[in-house]
C-alpha cells in the first residue's frame, strides 16, 4: 500500500491516450513560429525551415506569405512553389486571401500559411484563418504558421492594458494544443526598435505611428516576457505529459510547479491564498489537490470543501481530486504525476493516537517520503479559534440489518464449533472465529465488523477457554492468545473493510470513465444541436438526480429568451438575471457559489475554446452540494458538451456561409445576365431609332427598313427576356394555370419552326412524327415556348450547318417528344445541374440568363410530364419530353417545384 503512489493514474493515462489518438493517424502536423510582436523574424524563420525541408526532398508549397516588402524575406520565397491566392470581390475592392481549396486539390506534404490570427474576408469559407489551418490538418496536410503572443485569446486583455491598444484579431489558446511543435523566435527589444527605424518591419509611412503607439520599449519588453513565459509553460506541460505517459518518477526540476493540499477546513482558505502568492512570485503554475478518504462529510464541511476548491479554481489553480485512505500517499502520487516540485501543507495543531501506528503525522511522513520534493509547512495565527470543535466527517450509521447479520454469523459459528471442542481443542476455534470475521467484513461496514471481532473474542473466552462460562483466563498463554486474537481480528476486519471500500471506489471510477466514454460516443453520433442537447439533458438529469436546462445563444450572439425545449428545469424571471450574469462573466453562479447563492439552481457557463456556447442550469433534487468527484465528472461532461456544441455551431456557420456565397453568386449571375440582356436590345433599339430620325437616312428606304428590322429583332429579344422572367416567377409562386386542349403535335412543331425561321437559317431541321401519333392535351402557348427554347438551345450550342432532329411517338400511354442535334454534346459534369435556374453551360455564348431549360422543366412538370437530357451514342445532345396522353381535368396539378 505504501508503494501505491508509483502507479500511473488511469484517468491521466486515458487522457494521454486520447490526445495521442488525435495526433496519430492521417492528421497533419502543425508547427507554430511564436514571437512577441511583428518584426522579430517569424516569417523569415519559417521560410528558412521550409527551405531546409525542401532540400531534404519534402513536398512544400507556400499558401500565404506576407513579406512586408523585406528584401531578405522575399529572397527566401524564390524557388518555392506558390499557390495563387484567391481573389474576393468585397464592396468593389479585390481582396486576396488564402485559397484553401487550391491547397486541398494540390495536397502537398507541408504548406506555409502566415498570420494564423488573420480574419478572412467575407465570402471565404471560414471566418478565421486558424479554421482553414484546422481543416488542412484534418485532411492530412502539415502546416507551418506564425503567431504573436498578443493574438492569444487569454492574453488579449493583458496586452490591451499594457499597450492601450485593442487587439481585435485573436485565436483561442486551444489552437496551441493542436501544435506538434512551437518554435520561439526572439530578439532583444533594442534590435526590434532598430529594425523598425530601418523600415524592415513596416513601410516608413506606418513605422513612425507604430513606434509612437505600440512599439515602445516598455511595451515590447512586457510582450517579450509574456512570450517567454507562455512558451516555458507549454514546455512544462509537455514535460509533465512525457513523465506521465512513461511513468517516470519525478519531479524533474526543470521548472517550478506547486501543489497545495486542500481539505474541508477553514484553514485551507489561508493555504490556498498563500500558495497563490508564492506561485505568483515564482511565476509558476500550481495545483490544488483534495484527497477523498471515501468517508461521508457533514453538510457544513461539504459546503466548506466546495468553497475552498472554487476559491482555488478562481485564483487560477488546476483543481484535482483523487481517492485514497492515506493522504500522504495520495499527495505523493499526484505530485509525481504532475511533476510537482513543491508541496504546501498546513502545520498540524494536535497529535492523534492513529499517528503512532501510521509512523507519524502527515507532515512527518511527507518529510520522510517526499524525496526531492520540497515541503512548505504553513501555519495561521488565529486558526485555533476557527476549527475548535469542528466535526469534519459525518458519523456513518450502518443499518441495523448489518449488525444483526454480524451477530447472527457469530452465533452460527459458535453453535457449529461446540461439537468440535473435544476434537480439535479450543485454540482451533479461534481460527474459525477469525475466518468468520474476515468473511463477514466483505459484506458489512466497519462498525459491524468491529462488533463482530469483539463479540467473537468474548464468546470464545466465555464458552471455550477454561475456566468455562466465565470471562476469567487462568493460563498466561491463553491471555496472550486472547489478546492477539482480538488485535488480529480487529486489524484483519478493518483492512478487509477498507479493501471493500477501495474496490467500490474503483468500480465507481471505472463506471464514470465508461459513462463518459458512452456519453462522448452518443454526442459524437448525434445529428444536429437539438439531439446533442436532448442527450445531455437526459444524461445529466439521470446521473446527478437533478433538473436540467440549457440556455443557448441565438444567431445574434445573445442568450435566447427561452431555454431549450428539452429542459426539465423552469427558468423564472428572477433566475434569468443569474443566467445573464453567468453568460456575460463566463463564471459559475447561483446555488453552491458565492455569487447569488440563494438562486434555485447552479448555473455553469459552457465555455469552448473559441467562445462561450451557452449556460447549463442544474438543480439537484436533494439540494445537496456535489462531491469533489461529482464536480470533477461534471466538469468533464461540460467540456465534452461545449466542444460538441461549438462544432455544431461552426458547422451551421459554415453552411450559412456557403448558402450566402451561393446566394451572392446567383445574385451576381442574375444581375449581370439581366443587365446585359436588357442593355443589348435597348442599345440596339436606341441606336436604330436615333438613326431613323436622321435626315440623311430618311431619304434611303432600304436603310430605314434594315433599321426597322433591327428594332423589331431587339424588341423580340427583350420580349423573350421579360416572358422568361414572368414565367419563372409564375412557376416559382405556383400561380401558373394551364389552358389545356387537344392539339396535333405536327401543328405545334410547324408553328415553332415558322416562328424561328430566322434563327434556323444556318441549320437544317428534320421532323419525324409517327403517323399513328394521337392528339395530345397541352397548353399550346406554353408548349410552343418549351419547343422554342429547346430548339434555340440547340442552335446556340452547335456549329453552323448542324442538323436538328425533332421526333414524336406514342408509347405506354405517353407522348414522347425528342429534340436532338449532332453537335459537341453536353459535358458529363454539367448534366446533373442542367435544369437548374441561372445555370449556363461552360461553352455557352455570351448573353442569356440561364433560365430557358429551367422554364422548360417547370412547364413540362406542370403538364404532369418529365424532361431529361443526355448525349447520343453517335454524338450530340438530346432532350426528351414525356407527356401523358390521357389527362384528368379533375386531378389537381402537381406543384412544379
Amino acid at each position: 500500500m505504501m508503494k501505491d503512489y508509483t502507479r500511473p493514474d488511469p484517468d491521466a493515462l486515458l487522457q494521454s491516450i486520447k490526445e495521442d489518438e488525435k495526433r496519430d493517424g492521417k492528421r497533419g502536423k502543425l508547427k507554430i513560429f511564436f514571437g512577441m510582436a511583428a518584426g522579430v523574424g517569424k516569417t523569415y524563420a519559417m521560410l528558412e525551415a521550409a527551405r531546409r525541408l525542401a532540400r531534404e526532398g519534402s513536398d512544400i508549397v507556400i499558401g500565404y506569405i506576407v513579406t512586408h516588402g523585406r528584401v531578405e524575406t522575399e529572397e527566401l520565397v524564390n524557388g518555392l512553389e506558390i499557390i495563387p491566392r484567391k481573389k474576393i470581390d468585397y464592396r468593389g475592392m479585390i481582396i486576396e486571401e488564402f485559397d484553401i481549396d487550391a491547397v486541398l486539390a494540390r495536397k502537398p506534404a507541408v504548406v506555409l500559411v502566415d498570420e494564423l490570427a488573420h480574419t478572412n474576408a467575407e465570402g471565404s469559407r471560414h471566418t478565421k484563418r486558424y479554421q482553414d489551418v484546422t481543416e488542412l490538418l484534418d485532411n492530412g496536410i502539415s502546416v507551418y504558421s506564425t503567431l504573436n503572443v498578443q493574438h492569444l485569446e487569454s492574453q488579449a486583455d493583458v496586452v490591451e492594458k499594457i499597450t492601450e491598444i485593442k487587439v481585435r484579431e485573436t485565436v483561442p489558446d486551444s489552437i496551441l494544443d493542436l501544435a506538434d511543435e512551437i518554435e520561439l523566435v526572439d530578439i532583444p527589444p533594442e534590435e526590434l526598435l532598430k529594425r523598425l527605424a530601418e523600415g524592415k518591419v513596416y513601410i516608413p509611412e506606418k513605422a513612425g505611428l507604430a513606434a509612437e503607439r505600440f512599439f515602445r520599449k516598455g511595451n515590447i519588453t512586457a510582450l517579450r516576457e509574456m512570450a517567454l513565459h507562455y512558451t516555458a509553460r507549454l514546455v512544462g506541460y509537455e514535460l509533465r505529459d512525457y513523465t506521465q505517459k512513461r511513468n517516470i518518477k519525478g519531479p524533474w526540476k526543470s521548472g517550478e510547479r506547486l501543489m497545495v493540499a486542500v481539505s474541508p477546513s477553514p484553514y485551507s482558505e489561508y493555504l490556498i491564498r498563500w500558495t497563490r502568492r508564492m506561485a505568483f512570485n515564482l511565476n509558476a503554475p500550481w495545483v490544488a489537490l483534495y484527497v477523498d478518504k471515501q468517508r461521508q462529510l457533514t453538510g457544513p464541511t461539504q459546503d466548506l470543501l466546495a468553497k475552498n476548491l472554487n476559491l482555488a479554481r478562481e485564483l487560477g489553480a488546476e483543481v484535482i481530486s483523487t481517492s485514497g485512505e492515506d493522504v500522504v500517499n495520495g499527495l505523493l502520487r499526484v505530485a509525481q504525476q504532475q511533476n510537482v516540485t513543491q508541496i504546501v501543507v498546513g502545520k498540524p495543531l494536535r497529535r492523534y493516537v492513529s499517528d503512532i501506528f501510521s509512523g507519524g503525522n502527515l507532515v512527518e511522513r511527507l518529510l520522510r517520503l517526499s524525496g526531492d520534493i520540497e515541503i512548505h509547512i504553513v501555519t495561521q495565527p488565529d486558526v485555533h479559534g476557527k476549527i475548535k470543535g469542528a466535526s469534519v466527517y459525518a458519523r456513518r450509521s450502518e443499518p441495523l440489518k448489518e449488525y444483526l447479520i454480524g451477530a447472527g454469523a457469530v452465533a452460527l459459528v459458535t453453535l457449529a464449533s461446540l461439537p468440535l471442542t473435544g476434537i480439535t481443542g479450543y485454540w482451533t476455534i479461534a481460527l474459525i472465529y477469525l475466518f468468520c470475521v474476515v468473511m463477514i467484513s466483505l459484506y458489512i461496514g466497519r462498525g459491524p465488523v468491529l462488533m463482530v471481532a469483539a463479540l467473537s473474542a468474548l464468546l470464545w473466552n466465555f464458552i471455550f477457554i477454561p475456566p468455562l462460562f466465565t470471562l476469567a483466563i487462568s493460563k498466561l498463554e491463553d491471555v496472550m492468545m486472547f489478546g492477539m486474537y482480538f488485535i488480529i481480528a480487529t486489524i484483519l476486519g478493518t483492512l478487509t473493510s477498507r479493501l471493500r471500500l477501495k474496490e467500490r471506489a474503483l468500480r465507481m471510477r471505472e463506471k464514470r470513465i465508461t459513462d463518459l466514454y458512452e456519453l462522448s460516443k452518443s454526442l459524437g453520433n448525434a445529428l444536429g444541436i437539438d439531439e446533442v442537447i436532448n442527450i445531455a439533458t437526459a444524461y445529466i438529469g439521470d446521473y446527478f438526480e437533478a433538473k436540467v436546462a440549457f440556455i443557448l445563444p441565438n444567431d445574434s450572439g445573445q442568450l435566447s429568451a427561452m431555454p431549450h425545449n428539452s429542459g426539465t428545469h423552469e427558468i423564472t424571471a428572477k433566475e434569468r438575471g443569474v443566467v445573464e450574469w453567468t453568460f456575460k462573466n463566463k463564471k459559475p453562479a447561483g446555488l453552491f457559489t458565492g455569487t447569488l447563492p440563494h438562486s434555485e439552481a447552479h448555473y455553469i457557463p459552457l465555455i469552448a475554446p473559441g467562445s462561450i456556447v451557452g449556460v447549463l442550469a442544474i438543480r439537484p433534487v436533494s439540494s445537496m452540494h456535489f462531491s469533489p468527484e461529482q464536480e470533477s465528472f461534471l466538469q468533464n461532461i461540460i467540456y465534452q458538451l461545449s466542444m460538441r456544441i461549438e462544432r455544431e455551431n461552426l458547422l451551421i456557420s459554415n453552411q450559412r456561409t456557403r448558402l450566402m456565397e451561393e446566394s451572392e453568386r446567383l445574385y451576381r449571375i442574375l444581375l449581370n445576365s439581366i443587365s446585359h440582356e436588357l442593355r443589348t436590345p435597348l442599345t440596339a433599339i436606341t441606336g436604330a431609332s436615333s438613326s431613323i430620325l436622321d435626315n440623311a437616312v430618311e431619304a434611303r428606304p432600304e436603310t430605314r427598313r434594315a433599321l426597322a428590322e433591327e428594332i423589331k429583332k431587339a424588341s423580340e429579344r427583350l420580349n423573350r427576356l421579360v416572358d422568361n422572367l414572368l414565367d419563372m416567377s409564375r412557376l416559382e409562386s405556383g400561380m401558373l394555370t394551364l389552358n389545356r386542349q387537344l392539339y396535333d403535335l405536327g401543328d405545334l412543331v410547324s408553328v415553332v419552326i415558322r416562328r424561328l425561321e430566322s434563327e434556323l437559317s444556318s441549320h437544317s431541321v428534320q421532323v419525324a412524327i409517327d403517323d399513328e401519333m394521337p392528339m395530345i392535351s397541352i397548353d399550346f402557348a406554353l408548349m410552343e415556348q418549351v419547343c422554342s427554347n429547346l430548339i434555340c438551345n440547340a442552335v446556340l450550342h452547335t456549329p453552323s450547318q448542324s442538323i436538328i432532329m425533332i421526333n414524336g411517338s406514342a408509347q405506354n400511354n405517353e407522348a414522347i417528344i425528342t429534340v436532338r442535334d449532332n453537335g459537341p454534346g453536353l459535358r458529363d459534369d454539367e448534366l446533373p445541374f442542367i435544369f437548374e435556374k441561372f445555370r449556363r453551360g461552360s461553352t455557352a455564348p455570351t448573353g442569356g440568363t440561364g433560365l430557358g431549360l429551367s422554364i422548360c422543366k417547370g412547364i413540362i412538370e406542370a403538364h404532369g410530364g418529365t424532361i431529361s437530357a443526355g448525349n447520343n451514342p453517335e454524338g450530340g445532345a438530346y432532350f426528351t419530353m414525356r407527356l401523358p396522353l390521357e389527362y384528368n381535368a379533375a386531378r389537381p396539378r402537381e406543384d412544379p417545384t
